[in-house]
């Protein structure tokens, strides 16, 4: 299996990855089962990709949004999504299941087993409409903390020692027993200047531990509530100063 794990790491820095790492899921089976289902559930690993932001356009967002962040979020997710594709093909060849998370999508609020034939027999007037929560279909930031791209901050937000948070990530769930990297102890301290830096004050400056509900971290109805502010203003749900105020990564 280090062949197989080696031959997707050189797949995904062919693409454009600026990191690579593998988490072990087992011991948190039931937490992902309760919080993403059986499906995410059933996969024992975890393969987590990040490609790092222009740090530039990033301390940019200190001053006040550009169009220049917006764009270049949507592109790197596209690349990501891209190395997802690639690297679940890779194992699917080879004979195991995977499945690539995209890089940036809400879950759907339940299940819809059969309505396609609902909607085939009887249209779509009656049936309840599907709508999504303000919850990622799985948890990249949760995976690359496993797979030890980093420690989850006081933002929330994955914190890499090279770059800080300017990254993004992309997951692929797996069955192919590769071989786990260790997590990185969180090196965030008593600084608290994501908290400092959040206009709305949607960030509580408490660390991160995995027995806490999100909520007690970062208040992510006023954060979204934000965003949407931002939109009709700016035209793009944009912010990102807390990215820019962390000082991991910032020089």
């Amino acid at each position: 299996m280090e062949e197989l794990k080696e031959a997707l790491s050189a797949q995904a820095q062919d693409l454009g990855a600026n990191l690579f790492g593998v988490a072990d899921l087992t011991a948190d089976t039931q937490w992902i089962r309760e919080n993403y289902g059986d499906l995410c559930a059933s996969f024992p690993r975890a393969i987590s990709v990040a490609i790092f932001f222009p740090r530039e356009i990033i301390q940019e967002q200190a001053i006040g949004p550009t169009r220049s962040y917006s764009y270049f979020y949507s592109a790197i997710n596209r690349q990501l999504d891209l190395i997802g594709f690639r690297l679940s093909n890779m194992l699917q060849q080879k004979g195991f299941r995977s499945y690539p998370v995209p890089t940036s999508d809400y879950r759907q609020s339940r299940l819809a087993p059969g309505l396609q034939e609902q909607v085939a027999s009887k249209g779509p007037e009656g049936l309840e409409k599907i709508s999504t929560e303000l919850m990622g279909m799985f948890s990249h930031r949760f995976a690359a903390s496993h797979a030890g791209l980093g420690w989850i901050g006081k933002s929330c937000h994955l914190i890499n020692p090279e770059v800080g948070p300017r990254l993004r990530l992309t997951t692929i769930l797996t069955d192919a027993p590769l071989l786990p990297d260790q997590p990185l102890a969180n090196r965030c301290g008593s600084c608290t200047r994501c908290r400092d830096a959040c206009p709305v004050h949607a960030i509580q400056g408490v660390p991160f531990s995995p027995g806490d509900a999100p909520s007690v971290r970062f208040d992510k109805e006023t954060c979204d509530h934000f965003l949407e502010e931002m939109a009709s203003v700016f035209g793009k749900h944009t912010c990102a100063k807390c990215l820019a105020a962390c000082p991991w990564g910032s020089k």
